[in-house]
This record gives structure tokens, sequence and C-alpha cells, in this order.
């Protein structure tokens, strides 16, 4: 996945106390605070949405190493005819999943 850069204000005594203590100890505050993102994204984040992430970035990683593409054909989904028709299913929100619709 590609890698960006989060910048927070805070203040630096603060920091500056945290890194002191934390380097005696072989830990580094921007080790923690990455190791905090990683928690913050599984519970927020829906189990369907970083499978769906994990899935692109999988696929990303594959169509640059081989130019060809695989397309197999999926299976039809409880309420879908064999030939590719409309989904009958009722649709229903779930209340975690409808926090991450702009994904």
């Amino acid at each position: 996945m590609k890698q960006t850069t989060i910048q927070i204000k805070t203040e630096l005594e603060k920091v500056n106390a945290i890194r002191i203590c934390m380097n005696g100890k072989g830990f580094s505050v921007e080790q923690e605070l990455t190791d905090y993102v990683e928690t913050l994204y599984k519970k927020y984040v829906p189990q369907a949405v970083r499978e769906y992430i994990e899935k692109a970035d999988a696929e990303a990683g594959e169509g640059s190493t081989s130019p060809s593409r695989r397309v197999t054909r999926r299976k039809p989904v409880s309420g879908e005819s064999e030939s590719g028709g409309t989904d009958t299913r009722e649709k229903t929100e779930d209340a975690a999943e409808g926090d991450c619709e702009g994904l």
C-alpha cells in the first residue's frame, strides 16, 4: 500500500518526555503511533471494507509484475440468477458500515 504522513500538533515538552522515557526501553514514538493507527483501522473500518482494500492492494501488486490478468466468472449470490440477473435480496444497512459510505 502507498504510505502517507500524518502531522499533529502537541506540546513539545510532552513529546520530549515520551521520547526520553521510551528511548531507554527501546521503543519509538513513531512506531507506537504507527501501531496505534493499525489499531484504529481495525476498530473503525468494517471487516468487509478491510478485506476489499487488502484484495485490491494484492491485485495491484500482482498487476505490476504480471502483464496478463486472469478473469474468472464469479458465483451468483443468494437471490441472484445464474445468468447474472438482478439481486432480489432485501437491502439492509449495517450501522457500523454506514459510517464508511464514502469509501
